[in-house]
């Protein structure tokens, strides 16, 4: 059974530094899934910092280029098993929710229909629901890495929103599934569950 500590916060809050420490604190044997897709020089630049904090005795698995899915998430998880590796980090969740939303260029639109949000919602909740029932039945520990997104202003645009909302349903999921939660405030590190 996976044991889940789940790391949040706003942005440049600490909590991927956070989740580092963590796991290696945890053990030296650690798996790394990192979700970002590099799309242009800035998340090039991000990913690069990421990549520089890491340990060489860490091994990282990255996501399927285009759209996630959840096999490509089992057989990740299945080489990790095989590997040995008892950690896994996983950085961070609100990059995956936008490469699953990426498609549907919501951003494109000034209105978007009940049909479509409808479709995102439902293809996001299934992923999720899928992707916690997944770590569930590994015998690992998860860190997960994700971001606090509904404690500013709502957004004025439609991908915002929906971004928003989903952020804050999946973040919620995930904790309920969580064995503990930690929020990050200015790079300290408060315990919530």
């Amino acid at each position: 059974m996976g044991y889940i500590y789940f790391i949040l916060g706003g942005a440049r809050s600490g909590k991927s530094t956070y989740a580092e420490e963590l796991a290696k604190s945890l053990s030296n044997k650690v798996a790394y899934i990192a979700t970002a897709e590099i799309i242009d020089e800035e998340m090039q630049k991000r990913v690069n910092q990421h990549r520089l904090r890491r340990l060489q005795s860490w091994k990282t698995f990255e996501i399927n280029e285009g759209n996630p899915n959840i096999k490509n998430f089992e057989e990740i998880l299945n080489a990790i098993v095989s590997d040995k590796l008892e950690i896994v980090l996983i950085d961070c969740i609100t990059i995956l929710l936008f490469r699953l939303i990426y498609k549907y260029e919501i951003d494109k639109m000034q209105i978007i229909n009940n049909e479509l949000e409808n479709e995102v919602e439902n293809e996001v909740k299934i992923f999720f629901e899928k992707f916690i029932k997944l770590i569930k039945t590994k015998n690992l520990k998860f860190i997960i890495v994700s971001n606090e997104v509904g404690m500013g202003i709502v957004p004025s645009y439609p991908l915002g929103r929906i971004f928003r909302d989903l952020m804050g349903e999946i973040n919620k999921k995930i904790s309920e599934a969580s064995d503990e939660v930690y929020f990050l405030i200015a790079g300290l590190a408060q315990k919530l569950k």
